[in-house]
């Protein structure tokens, strides 16, 4: 298969929240399935709170320092390919695209904040979007959705497209790449066969040939990416993109932030959070995943959640149209088909090799949409016949998109610098055999993907618990049947931020705002009135 990379012109690009590529680099950082949930509320109940504001005086001093400083930015017509229009209003009617006034500048950023020794600068594309009955003059809200390598600047009108009309009248939209992605001193270092590879691990790194191909893997993922970017390979992570987030807000003349992160960008958000209390403005973390636990850990999870969603899956299954295509016991014949596939597998149409790992995989990524849920049944019935057609279109749907080879790098390198675990052979299989204790399908797969940073070098900053003492009211929001972050993970970052307002949606769709309406008004009246929530409350389906 051909994995697309660099930029041929976006045309109207989407912006995936369970992509393929994401969900496999970034599994041992993400979490799948239900957990226990607050009371019902039917929309905006509990007791609403202004946030004070504080001053330069009394602002609270993260481990980032009282702020960044920055030369304002310089904003001019945007790159020829950046597409200016954006899709309907999520929040509306069904009618035409919209079109936005867009801009865009480049932030010059230290490689390594706080050096003693000049070690150079990276220059981070920043792109802003107003729609066309905004006042040129509007706020500014910096948006960060979902994981590295999304290419948010170049699809500042899908970003902004995304977002409710309400939203947009209030705010000019600006957004930036992550250090090393997009067109930001980007890595592109994952080849084609390794990408490849990597959709073919095997199911169960206790087998001597699946624990060969991830070493071999995580190998050449590490020279590949090391030759390209040489001394820069571990400044590729989050907390430093953290500091480039205040030096746009420098930059942008704010005196505090306001963000909406979903996925990865809201783990950004509370990183931000934790380094500049005193900077935080209006801030929503949709879906963050704990950045406590390391990725043996989360991986664990991730799989005995997953275990969970499955059971939800089987249990509708007999309900879909023409009844269930797997069988009274859908687990029994996932599970056959992850063992006749086995580690040698077997080539679809597209010449992609579909193993045993590759079924857990697209079965994983399949929960993520029950709408959807029909087709990966009759998917994975096919597959046990044999037919692995259908599960590598699943797997591949992303592959063939521009920047899909960009996206997937820029997940290796957050998700091997993030953390500093790195797991032996050995000890990598005696973690599988864990989490296959606890998660008996995808337990031991999920373990694996581990494996994938075991000879990255260790990281310069990696990701830990956060405070935010002293911060404004935080919102951090979470669906409880999340199959991607999941709800413990987020709940446990509300729990440890001293500020955090924990709003949750009654759901297994990743991302709340704007699918929620009963989100939607607590978030709109948080950003665009400055009222925030009573604590704690779940909204209805």
């Amino acid at each position: 298969m051909t994995w697309r990379a660099g930029r041929q012109g976006h045309g109207r690009r989407r912006l995936s929240t369970t992509g393929t590529l994401a969900l496999l680099v970034l599994l041992a950082g993400c979490t799948i399935g239900p957990s226990p949930a607050p009371d019902l509320v039917v929309s905006g109940a509990g007791p609403a709170t202004t946030p004070a504001t504080a001053t330069s005086d009394t602002r609270p001093v993260g481990p980032g320092g009282p702020g960044r400083t920055a030369e304002p930015l310089d904003f001019a017509d945007c790159p020829f390919d950046y597409d200016s229009t954006g899709p309907t209003d999520p929040t509306g009617p069904t009618g035409s695209e919209r079109t936005f006034v867009i801009d865009c500048a480049n932030l010059v950023v230290p490689k390594i904040y706080d050096a003693p020794n000049d070690p150079g600068t990276f220059s981070i594309s920043v792109a802003r979007a107003r729609a066309e009955n905004t006042p040129q003059d509007a706020p500014m809200l910096v948006v960060m959705l979902d994981d590295p390598g999304e290419h948010p600047a170049s699809a500042i009108a899908a970003v902004a497209g995304s977002l409710p009309a309400a939203l947009l009248e209030r705010f000019r939209i600006v957004t930036m790449d992550y250090r090393g992605t997009g067109d930001s001193a980007p890595v592109a270092c994952v080849s084609g066969a390794t990408a490849d590879d990597i959709l073919s691990l095997g199911a169960d790194p206790a087998s001597d040939a699946a624990l060969q191909l991830l070493t071999s893997v995580s190998r050449s993922l590490t020279f590949d990416c090391g030759d390209l970017a040489e001394d820069d390979l571990t400044r590729f992570a989050t907390v430093p993109t953290a500091d480039d987030l205040d030096t746009l807000r420098a930059a942008l003349g704010a005196e505090t932030l306001d963000l909406l992160g979903r996925g990865h960008g809201a783990t950004l958000g509370a990183v931000y959070a934790e380094r500049y209390p005193g900077r935080v403005g209006a801030l929503v973390l949709d879906t963050p995943a704990d950045p406590r636990l390391t990725p043996q850990d989360r991986a664990t999870a991730s799989a005995e959640a997953a275990e969970q969603t499955f059971d939800s899956f089987a249990a509708a299954c007999a309900d879909f149209d023409g009844g269930c295509p797997l069988g009274p016991d859908p687990r029994a014949t996932v599970s056959r088909t992850v063992a006749a596939l086995g580690d040698s597998g077997t080539l679809s149409n597209d010449r992609q090799l579909i193993s045993g790992g590759s079924i857990l995989l697209a079965t994983m990524l399949g929960l993520g949409s029950p709408d959807t849920w029909p087709a990966l049944a009759r998917a994975l019935a096919d597959a046990d016949t044999g037919d692995v057609d259908a599960i590598a279109n699943l797997l591949l749907a992303e592959a063939t998109l521009p920047d899909a080879g960009d996206r997937l790098s820029a997940g290796i390198l957050y998700a091997c610098n993030d953390s500093a675990q790195r797991l032996s052979g050995t000890e990598l299989q005696q973690a599988a055999a864990t989490a296959g204790e606890q998660a008996p399908l995808f337990g031991p797969f999920a373990a694996s993907t581990v494996g994938l940073c075991a000879g990255w070098p260790a990281p310069s900053t990696a990701l830990s618990g956060v405070t935010a003492v002293g911060a404004a009211p935080v919102l951090v929001l979470g669906s409880v049947d999340d199959p991607v972050t999941a709800f413990t993970g987020v709940r446990s970052l509300a729990g440890q931020m001293n500020s955090a307002v924990l709003l949750s949606w009654q759901s297994a769709t990743h991302g709340s705002y704007p699918a929620s309406a009963c989100i939607t008004g607590f978030v709109d009246d948080y950003l665009i009135d400055g009222t925030v929530p009573g604590n704690d409350q779940l909204c209805p389906p």
